[in-house]
């Protein structure tokens, strides 16, 4: 019973250490990042970088990986904002929507095609971007009746209306990957995909619904920063998806494939946005955060690669060689 659970929260406790050391380090060296103001702070970094990281480790969990997250945040912003005058709920249900049927389509072609999706997503990514611009006449463009967004303002203790519907996404997302069909195949293609494939698992959804996931959760990320903003510009979200990396790294999601979780994500955002919203309450630069990330992410990477070769020598050298015994069996005889 206590080594199954210890094997459950394995995966947890590195990235956990790491948030609590950073929490700590930060509070310590930042009085005004403490109390409620803090946890605010940081829980608002889940409804932008949250959402996109969650979406990102989706299609990482199925062995692939979205790079237009970014643009598809961009386009979602740009049709929200254009659609403002069907209220909040009407904007935001058409872009996301839009973005949504975009990334079934592009994980659909991605397996149909065999195209690997690194190279698929870069000229989507482009595309994505290019229709941006064309939508919005390479300009800026804003809501005329700002109205329609007071309900994103409000605060509930440490609590906004945007990191209420991300937590809400991050919830139904753990449940979806964990206890149904779809989220199991998601894993199984991504763990091992001709494996999979053999056994049944179909070719072509999986990769659909890891992509649409990927595109609904960066619209909806979009979509909520541009209708709290107000406004939507062609150029914005360009280093969205190496936060939403960073994140998904940060919290343990392995880059192999076919392992991670929800919670892996929610731990990652929120290292990385303890560190971004800590250090900018000291008055520092963009360039002192991104170092920070930088070396928190290669000292993860690192602990774990020895911690995963520690564990091979294990294997390898702290146990019998199967078989060994039968076969020298017949020798002592």
């Amino acid at each position: 019973m206590r080594g199954g659970l210890l094997s459950r929260l394995g995966p947890y406790v590195l990235p956990f250490l790491v948030l609590v050391i950073t929490w700590v380090v930060i509070a310590t060296l930042t009085p005004t990042f403490r109390g409620q103001a803090s946890v605010y702070s940081v829980l608002n970094g889940f409804p932008l970088i949250g959402l996109a990281a969650l979406g990102l480790a989706v299609t990482i969990i199925a062995g692939e990986f979205d790079l237009s997250v970014g643009s598809m945040a961009a386009l979602s912003a740009a049709i929200a904002v254009l659609s403002s005058q069907l209220g909040l709920i009407g904007a935001m249900g058409i872009a996301v929507i839009a973005c949504t049927v975009l990334g079934a389509l592009q994980g659909a072609l991605i397996s149909r095609l065999g195209i690997n999706s690194l190279v698929f997503t870069i000229g989507t990514l482009i595309l994505i971007r290019g229709l941006t611009y064309m939508i919005t006449d390479s300009a800026p463009i804003m809501i005329e009746n700002f109205e329609i967004t007071d309900p994103l303002l409000k605060r509930f203790g440490v609590f906004s209306w945007s990191s209420i519907v991300a937590i809400a996404v991050f919830v139904i997302g753990g449940v979806f990957l964990t206890y149904t069909r779809w989220g199991r195949e998601i894993f199984a293609i991504g763990g091992a995909r001709n494996e999979a494939i053999a056994a049944g698992v179909p070719r072509v959804r999986p990769l659909a619904v890891a992509f649409a996931i990927s595109a609904f959760c960066a619209a909806l990320a979009g979509a909520l920063a541009a209708m709290r903003g107000g406004s939507a510009a062609p150029q914005n979200y360009e280093d969205l998806l190496l936060s939403g990396a960073a994140a998904a790294l940060l919290g343990g999601i392995s880059l192999y494939g076919g392992r991670g979780t929800v919670l892996n994500v929610a731990l990652g955002v929120a290292i990385l946005s303890v560190v971004g919203t800590g250090l900018a309450a000291r008055g520092s630069s963009a360039s002192l955060v991104q170092l920070v990330t930088g070396a928190l992410l290669l000292g993860v990477i690192t602990i774990e690669f020895l911690a995963g070769r520690l564990t091979l020598s294990n294997t390898v050298f702290g146990r019998a060689v199967p078989g060994a015994a039968s076969r020298r069996r017949p020798a002592q005889g």
